[in-house]
């Protein structure tokens, strides 16, 4: 799938969307922290959370491979985005969530 860019682009056709959706590395790290891994979440040790935290932020071009994360430096960590991450679109029951989302 072949990323769109521009600010008319629909969310899910912008590729990778990780810089566009979490506004806060802080807020990659504590949902891996409490979700992760399905079916046994919450169990990654915390130095677990930072490497996959960093990779994440890595390969979606934040941060670059030689970047250590810890609890000093994630915080300083400058989303892409900035303070204008996607707003959560309106929704209602029984409608789909966002246009071209698969389910």
């Amino acid at each position: 799938m072949k990323s769109k860019v521009g600010p008319d682009a629909e969310l899910w056709s912008r590729g990778r969307i990780l810089p566009l959706r979490a506004p806060f590395a802080t807020t990659v790290w504590d949902y891996i922290n409490r979700a992760m891994p399905l079916n046994r979440e919450g169990t990654l040790t915390a130095n677990e959370v930072y490497a996959l935290t960093a990779f994440l932020l890595n390969i979606n071009g934040v941060i670059p491979e030689d970047e250590v994360l810890d609890a000093r430096s994630l915080p300083k960590v400058k989303m892409p985005i900035g303070d204008r991450y996607a707003p959560l679109p309106e929704w209602k029951p029984k409608t789909p969530r966002l246009k071209g989302y698969p389910y």
